[in-house]
């Protein structure tokens, strides 16, 4: 029997994907005409969280920091704050927001991860 071999190392971070969902287009085209087939409104974001073991931790976390990741998803389009909706809660957050969480974030690469 051969030896496991580990091929990628875990990052120590648990992960968030996003898409923003129909509520934000038209928010979105009501401040500015978009291309409603453009990439980016399908492509989505991947948000790097705290290692958690359990999606439970994932939402709990979620639900106390929603509206950091929905004011950078809204300056990611819009930079004026002026223009952004004021009163975001968590109910807006998954209406605006399809999102799926992961436990496990592997690193395919050798070279050190760097922020920028």
């Amino acid at each position: 029997m051969e030896p496991f071999i580990q091929y990628f190392d875990n990052v120590k971070r648990s992960a968030m994907m996003i898409k923003i969902k129909k509520p934000f287009i038209d928010w979105l085209k009501s401040i500015d005409p978009i291309d409603e087939n453009d990439q980016m409104l399908k492509e989505g974001d991947i948000y790097l969280l705290p290692d958690y073991e359990e999606k439970k931790q994932m939402e709990d976390w979620l639900e106390e920091n929603f509206d950091d990741i929905f004011s950078d998803q809204l300056n990611n389009w819009i930079m004026d704050e002026e223009l952004w909706p004021q009163l975001r809660s968590f109910k807006m957050f998954k209406d605006w927001f399809e999102y799926s969480l992961h436990t496990m974030v592997w690193d395919t690469e050798e070279d050190e991860i760097e922020k920028v």
